[in-house]
């Protein structure tokens, strides 16, 4: 068991969410009906949406590449924890409501199924100071608020930990070839 690449990044999410894909998905989740009542995660066939439950502060995010599935015991101090099955096409993309922020992490383990085991902390928390600095301040533009406001970036985090299924639904990877490939002929 190795770990094979760790990202660390920042992500705005765009009206409380950032998604998980790979190239091909839609990158806004056309087919996932939406998170409710704080759900951590969503999945689609090929792409996650996560929830952050406040949506104005930027969230800090691990992405993680593992060869098979990870020790449990490495994830203590984690708040929250969701699960789901995703299918990648050689990429994973991490965005949220920023064009041209978002992360690109060519997988180690080519095309196929990747569990992605989703870990959080601090969610309730900064939403729920970014609620008081909006009782206190009652102006999100102020500039008061704006100040009081930079004190939450980052404190939001999320660990997301990828590695190929076991199943890969029947096909294998052809040596020397990189997915996706495009034939013509």
């Amino acid at each position: 068991m190795a770990r094979l690449a760790r990202l660390l990044f920042p992500v705005f999410p765009g009206n409380g969410l950032f998604h998980v894909y790979g190239p091909g998905a839609p990158a806004g989740g056309a087919d996932i009906s939406g998170l409710s009542g704080g759900s951590l995660l969503v999945g689609g066939f090929d792409h996650l949406e996560l929830s952050t439950l406040q949506g104005r502060v930027d969230v800090n995010v691990a992405l993680e590449e593992w060869d098979i599935a990870p020790p449990d015991a490495a994830c203590d101090g984690w708040e929250e924890t969701a699960s789901a099955t995703v299918f990648l096409r050689g990429q994973v993309i991490v965005s949220g409501d920023i064009p041209g922020r978002s992360v690109r992490h060519r997988l180690f383990g080519g095309s196929g199924p990747y569990r992605a085991d989703v870990h959080a902390r601090q969610r309730r928390a900064v939403a729920e100071r970014y609620d008081q600095l909006l009782q206190r301040y009652r102006d999100p533009h102020s500039a008061e608020f704006r100040i009081a406001e930079q004190g939450l970036r980052g404190r939001e985090e999320f660990l997301i930990r990828l590695w190929p299924t076991a199943a890969r639904g029947g096909w294998t990877r052809a040596a020397g070839v990189r997915f996706p490939t495009a034939v013509s002929g």
